[in-house]
């Protein structure tokens, strides 16, 4: 008779033990958020609607318990991830977009940028004592540093790499470097580089893809270990592209792609 006892104890604790264990998946680990619900959280809580917005990315993160979720409208980049067992945001970032129309506003947060793109252009060749037919502009963007609106204007010449800030309200630059170029294989000069464009040309060529379908996010040149690359970035429909090509023979040397 006790033996009948112990026996029932154990299974009873085997049940509450089992029960827990799936009342445990049920609420830490199996997703009661879907992708769809996470979507419009992250739209809520950045103030847009879905058809003010393309998504680039949605990514599980089982680790984390959440979804990854990125996307942009006319003016920003947004990067929101949701958990996917209370749906409570875990994190939010909101980024000026590169080669944004400078023209455009945001009213929820009275972004006016008044500054065009030629103008931060000149001001940077002013710096250096440049015209725009001795260097070569490998970006120009525009950002968000230290709470306030710049241009960052990136090129070089047939020395030296530069990278500027410029503020967009007060037209003052409020950062400056350069750099001298290491020239490839201790023989070329960047007039052996084939250009912005002809490395644009070339990606696109491999993707098979048209300037029309794309979004360039980076178009960077970059000297390291005497060796100079374009470093291009795009986004085509859901998927991102990563090219790294030789600046003096335009060969691939890395391709990505992925979500």
């Amino acid at each position: 008779m006790k033996k009948w006892k112990i026996y029932s104890i154990i299974v009873s604790v085997v049940l509450v033990l089992t029960i827990l264990g799936v009342c445990l998946y049920m609420f830490v680990f199996r997703e009661t958020i879907s992708e769809a619900e996470a979507q419009d959280i992250a739209y809520r809580y950045a103030g847009v609607s879905s058809s003010e917005v393309t998504v680039l990315t949605i990514q599980k993160d089982r680790e984390d318990r959440e979804y990854e979720i990125k996307f942009y409208d006319d003016l920003y980049e947004y990067e929101v991830d949701v958990n996917y067992n209370s749906g409570r945001i875990v994190n939010f970032e909101k980024d000026l977009r590169n080669n944004v129309n400078s023209n455009q506003g945001d009213n929820n947060s009275n972004i006016n940028v008044s500054m065009t793109e030629e103008e931060a252009r000149n001001i940077a060749l002013q710096r250096v004592g440049k015209n725009s037919n001795e260097v070569t502009f490998t970006r120009v963007r525009i950002d968000r540093e230290n709470g306030i609106t710049v241009y960052d204007v990136y090129f070089y010449d047939n020395e030296k790499e530069y990278e500027i800030s410029i503020d967009v309200e007060t037209k003052e630059i409020v950062s400056f470097k350069e750099d001298y170029l290491s020239n490839y294989n201790n023989n070329n000069t960047t007039n052996d580089y084939i250009g912005v464009d002809k490395a644009r040309e070339i990606v696109l060529n491999h993707a098979g893809l048209n300037s029309s379908d794309v979004r360039f996010s980076k178009v960077e040149l970059d000297i390291d270990y005497h060796i100079a690359t374009y470093e291009i970035e795009f986004y085509h429909d859901y998927y991102e592209y990563d090219y790294e090509i030789d600046a003096v023979t335009g060969e691939i040397l890395k391709y990505e792609r992925g979500r």
